[in-house]
This record gives C-alpha cells, sequence and structure tokens, in this order.
C-alpha cells in the first residue's frame, strides 16, 4: 500500500535540472518482466526435475509411458526393403496358450500338440472374452519369426506386434479363436 507524501522542497526543482536520488527514479519500461521470466524458468526446472525423479526411482512409470508424446516423426518410405524373418521354431521363447473358444480343454489340447514339436509351453488357460480369430502376439520385433514358427507349426493363426501381453512371463501367446479348425 502506498501513502500520499506531502510536497516538500525536494518537489520543486529549478528548469534545467533532474531528478537525483533512487527513491524517486521512474522504473525502466520492462522490468516487471525479468522477475517473470526467473519464475518461469525455475518452475520448469522444477516440473523437469521432478518427472525425471519420478522415473528413476518409480517402478510403474517408464519413459513408454512419454513415448508418444515426444515421438519422432520415422520415415515412411525406405531406401532398402523390410526382410521378414523367416519361421524358426524357438525353444528358448515361452509360448502361453489361451483358449478364446467356447470349446473345453483346446489350451490343454494346442499346447501339448506345440510341445511335442518342440514349443516350450507356459501357462495353458482360457481367455477372458470370446474371439473370432486366432492370433499369436509377440511382444518384441526380434521375436517375429519365432511368431511366424508358431502360426506354421499350428497351420492358422495371424502375426500381431503388440505390448497387450508384455507383462507375461512368455515371449509369445498364442489366443486360439472361432476359426481353430484343429
Amino acid at each position: 500500500m502506498s501513502e500520499k507524501t506531502q510536497r516538500d522542497q525536494f518537489d520543486d526543482l529549478a528548469p534545467g535540472l533532474e531528478r537525483r536520488g533512487v527513491h524517486r527514479a521512474p522504473k525502466r519500461r520492462g522490468a516487471g518482466f525479468v522477475p517473470f521470466a526467473w519464475a518461469a524458468l525455475a518452475t520448469g526446472v522444477l516440473v523437469v526435475g521432478g518427472v525425471g525423479t519420478l522415473i528413476v526411482t518409480s517402478d510403474s512409470i517408464s519413459m513408454k509411458d512419454f513415448e508418444g508424446i515426444f515421438a519422432l516423426p520415422t520415415a515412411t518410405a525406405s531406401a532398402t526393403p523390410r526382410v521378414t524373418p523367416a519361421p524358426t521354431i524357438d525353444p528358448a521363447s515361452v509360448v502361453n496358450v489361451l483358449n478364446a473358444t467356447e470349446t473345453t480343454g483346446l489350451a490343454t489340447e494346442v499346447g501339448d500338440q506345440l510341445a511335442g514339436e518342440g514349443w516350450t509351453i507356459g501357462a495353458k488357460s482360457n481367455a477372458s472374452e470370446l474371439a473370432e480369430k486366432t492370433y499369436i502376439y509377440y511382444g518384441n520385433p526380434t521375436l517375429e519369426g519365432a511368431a511366424r514358427g508358431l502360426a506354421k507349426s499350428l497351420g492358422f493363426g495371424e502375426i500381431k506386434l503388440t505390448d497387450a501381453y508384455i507383462e507375461s512371463s512368455a515371449q509369445l501367446t498364442l489366443v486360439i479363436g472361432a476359426d481353430y479348425a484343429g
């Protein structure tokens, strides 16, 4: 709150003289911008530091959560054609078999068949919902050959790269749909 002061001898200046003294100096133009800029910079540093600390110290937050926000554009056309990996049977890759049909015991039957062909089978269970098509899901692009090999061993199924089953212990997840002709 500013108070009005009474006029005194220093308020009346002789013509041609300029005011002197810090208490009477006019504000510089743009002087209010500097504190605002410092406050904005400090806020930005604190936010980035806080998010970085959360990512480093938290098990539930990862950089994958932010990939959609900070994703770099990718080239649409490539000079070299994409090489499709050859289908392989990979005993090191664990396969979970999920029955998404109304047929009882199908996951066990198909899992046993795949184990006989050299695949390592993990869980054999029912899926949480029914599916029309059979899909083989893999979470890492390096497993595409193994996913193709699993489809070849089955004689059907479509492969899909997804992180939907990435938290399971298996590298491949087979979801048997209603199109299974067994």
